[in-house]
């Protein structure tokens, strides 16, 4: 079986190359193979959802900084 790792985004990203890479090689069966890309991209969708709510929150932060006057 394939090491799946998920402690990250760029660990996951990984993982599913290597999960390809595996069925490519027939060493897994389609349906174990849709079942982990299935997992695998919901989990890569929270990464991105997470990154994207710290952009967001950054960016924020960094409208409160700026007066209207520097707007202008």
């Amino acid at each position: 079986m394939t090491r799946i790792s998920t402690k990250s985004h760029n660990a996951t990203r990984i993982s599913l190359g290597r999960l390809i890479r595996s069925y490519q090689k027939g060493e897994l069966d389609s349906q174990t193979f849709r079942d982990l890309v299935y997992g695998l991209n919901l989990l890569l969708a929270f990464f991105k959802h997470e990154s994207d709510e710290d952009l967001a929150k950054r960016l924020e932060a960094i409208e409160n900084k700026i007066t209207p006057a520097q707007l202008r």
